[in-house]
């Protein structure tokens, strides 16, 4: 037998406290009616007072109270095993993390936007593993494939324009990255690839290319108008000014619908951009739904099973036992004048 809250079995200590009070107020009750009863209203109930049945009600009080400490600790014994086999899809959610995506075109910004989207995603998932790379100039592995939408949502919460700090957008190497943390075993790998498209080293269509051959599908989330918006740089004193280029003029960022779709095509996934609506992170969703589900593994888990409620039923009883049970003997009440 096992305790699922062995904790309560230290309320046990209270039934020799309970015997104590018991003994104290048989003794206090005594001596009061030694002191203030008349003699012969004292003999008589002593006659008719009948010490087996009021120590046996205390008795059965106690052993209530004994059974339903035991029932609130949760007894258990007998086990169930159960095989629960696990199954869902790999799935790699590559972020930018770059500079233009400070960008206000989409509010609060882009990068936060993205992030939101990425949350309404994890919320969405069950029983697919999930990993995250943050990308810029270069890329690295944020969370690696998991189950714990939790974790994954804590690592990425700790994201920023400053994660990566080397400067740039290279879209292929974050594709590349992902692709390493695939098994061989995999048949099928997902790429969610959230970005603007703005692809500084223009290597990505070739590496999704690359990718593509090896079975990952590639679904591409668009932050960014095309309309395009300056790159907020914060000054070391709080004040904002824009990113310039070599002539000195300020440098809008656009979203880059023609990379991103090249790379999606080429996935064999598809490309959403974003809208006020939010709905294209549920219609990535549902193209994934679509695809075949892979065995990951199988977990044996133990359940113990529940027998709190026999030791419920016994307090009860013992419980209702004492409150039929009179401490007198079985004589006749006489009028006492």
């Amino acid at each position: 037998m096992r305790f699922a809250n062995p904790n309560i079995l230290f309320l046990l200590i209270l039934i020799p406290v309970f015997i104590i009070v018991i003994g104290f107020s048989k003794f206090q009750l005594r001596k009061k009616l030694n002191k203030f009863a008349t003699s012969k209203f004292h003999d008589y109930i002593l006659q008719n007072f009948s010490n087996f049945y009021w120590n046996l009600k205390n008795v059965l009080l106690l052993l209530a109270i004994f059974f339903l400490i035991i029932a609130l600790a949760r007894p258990q014994w007998g086990k169930e095993v159960q095989i629960v086999k696990k199954e869902g899809i790999d799935i790699v959610i590559c972020l930018d993390v770059s500079k233009s995506m400070n960008a206000r075109d989409i509010e609060p910004n882009r990068l936060e936007r993205a992030k939101d989207q990425i949350n309404l995603f994890l919320d969405q998932l069950h029983g697919d593993r999930i990993a995250l790379i943050a990308f810029a100039g270069e890329s690295f592995v944020q969370c690696p494939l998991t189950d714990d939408y939790g974790a994954a949502k804590m690592f990425l919460e700790l994201l920023d324009t400053e994660s990566v700090q080397t400067y740039g957008t290279d879209i292929g190497g974050a594709l590349q990255k992902a692709m390493q943390l695939f098994s061989e075993k995999n048949k099928h790998k997902v790429i969610v690839l959230v970005s603007d498209g703005e692809d500084l080293v223009d290597n990505a269509v070739k590496i999704a290319k690359e990718a593509s051959q090896q079975g990952a599908q590639i679904y591409a989330l668009g932050i960014g108008s095309t309309e395009g918006a300056p790159i907020p740089v914060e000054k070391e004193n709080g004040d904002i000014s824009y990113a310039k280029d070599d002539e000195g003029n300020i440098v809008l960022t656009k979203l880059d619908v023609s990379t991103l779709s090249q790379i999606a095509q080429i996935g064999n996934g598809k490309f959403y951009p974003i809208t006020p609506q939010q709905s294209e992170i549920f219609a990535i969703l549902k193209q994934i739904n679509q695809i075949e589900k892979q065995k990951f593994d199988s977990r044996e888990y133990v359940r113990y099973k529940e027998r709190y409620n026999y030791f419920v039923i016994l307090a009860l009883v013992f419980l209702l036992i004492d409150i039929m049970i009179i401490p007198r003997k079985e004589a006749e009440y006489k009028r006492v004048i």
